[in-house]
């Protein structure tokens, strides 16, 4: 029995420990704490059983009452309980029912044999002796009805699965046994006499080999039936191989005894108020019969006393499966006090709406705060609750312009020019511009804007304010001059038209000398962030590189670097120095 007990025991605390790190918003504490818990159980009986050997006969020898012991034993039954779990984690409850139970098995007495004295009908005095033909069996259908007293022990890890225990005592209301016997029984008689002065007297004799046996005895030895049917007929209480006149009957032991119940079960969800239990039981039962029969199993050819009477304890275990179905009643924890209960609450400590899942909603556009990016400001729940005040599709936190429609690409801004700068930020708002000269445009192409060119019609450099000035045409280059820059347009990679006769040079020279390398750095001027210029610098140099490889240079022997800003050769503070400073430079490396 300690075995089970340790197995039922480490079987529950292992289950439960693995759930220990589990629980959430599934918690025991959100659940109901009025249960209702009906279990199918079935398993094995058992039985250690004690009886007295004080036989009450009188002048009993001979005796040999046999040794009685229980087999197949089974029960099965159910068990209805309401339990009620209290303190804040609503782990442990108590609970009562009934337990109800159908049992059976075989009770057997392997022999039986008892010579005693009695008085035949005729007053006679004699020794009567009765002995079972073969071991006598009783075959057990046995209700038994228990009120249990448990503690309740509940741990849910998640949704789905959970843990329950229950152990407690059990008091007995009905142990009723109904039996079949299967039994048969010798009934003998042995007289002693003796005559004086022609009178004869018949006395018990009292020895175990008894003295002056009468015809009777040597006719039962000689198996002599028909005359022991006579005699029975006659009155005398003897035959061979009689069956009891009923081989069925009911004997109850005494109820009130206290026994123990221990159950762990795994539990399957399938609701907040409905749970599948798995598991298993462990039973004690102590019975005491205190009617216990001391007297003999038979006396009178054909009656019987059953076997169970001389029963005097009956240690009784079972152990085995139990399934049954939990329902939860009552009302769900509800620690805000917003009529959604904990285990549905998203914000279970803050009160809220029921159809928002009881979370609060202080601007009230249907988005709770905890989802809402503007929880002080009603917007749609495409903008994630915040509002779009001007209605061009871009929520006010994120629109530049949030009173006046404008679009996604300039941050909810107008362009009525619609050259992709900003009215706000458009020095021509009213004309299409370049985004690179703030909305405004270079009509001739000059890298100055209109509106700060004199000359919008006519090409001219930025230091002579957008007008032409008559530069006498530099000499055709007879190599390549590591000093001549490649000029590049304002903001741009693109390569100016006047540096492209340096480059076919360069190409020629470089075909005609294939043991050179050449490394190309490109700079910017200071207009643009650091990271900016070191980025448009590097392209520019990679510009020059693409036109020299396309123009059939190997790739192999130019390298390009990005400078930036680095190393102005011109002053960044004008117009003309920022224009020498936007190049790129040609290095020769010899062999």
């Amino acid at each position: 029995m300690k075995k089970i007990l340790l197995f039922f025991v480490g079987s529950a605390v292992a289950i439960s420990a693995i759930g220990q790190k589990h629980s959430g918003k599934y918690a025991d504490s959100n659940l109901y704490r009025w249960v209702i818990d009906v279990n199918l159980k079935g398993g094995a009986l058992m039985k250690d059983i004690t009886r007295s050997d004080a036989i009450t006969l009188l002048n009993p020898v001979n005796m040999d009452l046999g040794t009685m012991k229980f087999s197949k034993g089974m029960s099965y039954g159910f068990d209805a309980q309401l339990g009620f779990f209290f303190g804040k984690k609503r782990h442990f409850g108590i609970g009562s029912g009934i337990a109800y139970f159908m049992q059976q098995g075989d009770m057997s007495l392997d022999k039986y044999h008892a010579e005693y004295q009695s008085i035949d009908f005729q007053g006679h005095v004699f020794r009567q002796l009765v002995t079972a033909t073969t071991p006598i069996t009783e075959k057990l259908k046995i209700t038994n009805v228990n009120i249990p007293l448990l503690l309740k022990y509940k741990k849910r890890f998640n949704k789905t699965w959970g843990f329950t225990a229950d152990a407690g005592v059990l008091f007995n209301v009905q142990n009723k046994n109904s039996y079949t016997t299967d039994a048969s029984f010798d009934y003998e008689a042995i007289y002693t006499k003796s005559t004086t002065g022609g009178s004869t007297t018949y006395s018990y004799d009292n020895s175990v080999g008894a003295t002056d046996v009468r015809n009777e005895k040597w006719l039962r030895s000689n198996q002599t039936a028909s005359f022991f049917a006579a005699k029975r007929t006659a009155g005398y209480n003897v035959g061979l191989g009689v069956a009891p006149g009923s081989n069925k009957g009911d004997y109850s032991y005494t109820t009130g005894s206290i026994g123990f119940l221990v159950q762990p079960s795994v539990n399957l969800f399938l609701s907040n108020n409905v749970a599948l239990n798995f598991g298993l039981y462990y039973m004690y039962q102590p019975v005491k019969n205190t009617n216990e029969v001391t007297n003999g199993i038979t006396n009178q050819v054909g009656d019987y006393s059953s076997i169970l009477k001389t029963v005097g304890t009956s240690n009784n275990q079972s152990f085995g499966g139990n399934v049954g179905v939990r329902f939860f009643l009552g009302k769900l924890k509800d620690s805000d006090h917003d009529g959604t209960p904990d285990i549905r609450d998203k914000c279970p400590t803050i009160p809220g709406p029921g159809e928002l899942y009881g979370c609060p909603d202080f601007d009230h556009d249907g988005i709770p705060d905890y989802q809402d990016s503007c929880a002080r400001n009603a917007g749609p729940d495409r903008y994630h609750g915040c509002p779009d005040g001007d209605g061009d599709g871009i929520p006010d936190r994120e629109d530049a312009c949030p009173a006046v429609p404008g679009a996604i690409t300039l941050h909810g801004c107008p362009d009525k020019d619609g050259d992709g700068v900003a009215d706000k930020d458009d020095l021509c708002p009213d004309v299409k511009g370049s985004v690179a000269f703030r909305g405004c445009p270079d009509t001739d192409g000059d890298n100055v804007p209109d509106n700060l060119d004199k000359c919008p019609t006519v090409a001219g450099p930025e230091s002579n304010e957008g007008c032409p000035v008559e530069v006498p045409a530099p000499p055709p280059p007879s190599h390549i001059d590591m000093t001549t820059p490649i000029l590049f347009e304002v903001n741009k990679n693109e390569i100016s038209s006047e540096s492209y006769p340096i480059l076919d040079e360069a190409v020629k020279e470089l075909s005609e000398d294939k043991s050179v390398t050449v490394v190309i750095d490109g700079y910017t001027d200071n207009s643009g962030s650091e990271t900016y210029n070191k980025s448009l610098s590097l392209r520019r140099a990679n510009e020059v590189k693409k036109y020299l490889t396309k123009k059939g240079v190997s790739v192999k022997r130019l390298t390009v670097k990005g400078n930036g800003v680095k190393d102005p050769i011109a002053d960044n503070a004008t117009p003309e120095g920022r224009a020498q400073n936007r190049r790129a430079i040609m290095h020769v490396k010899g062999k």
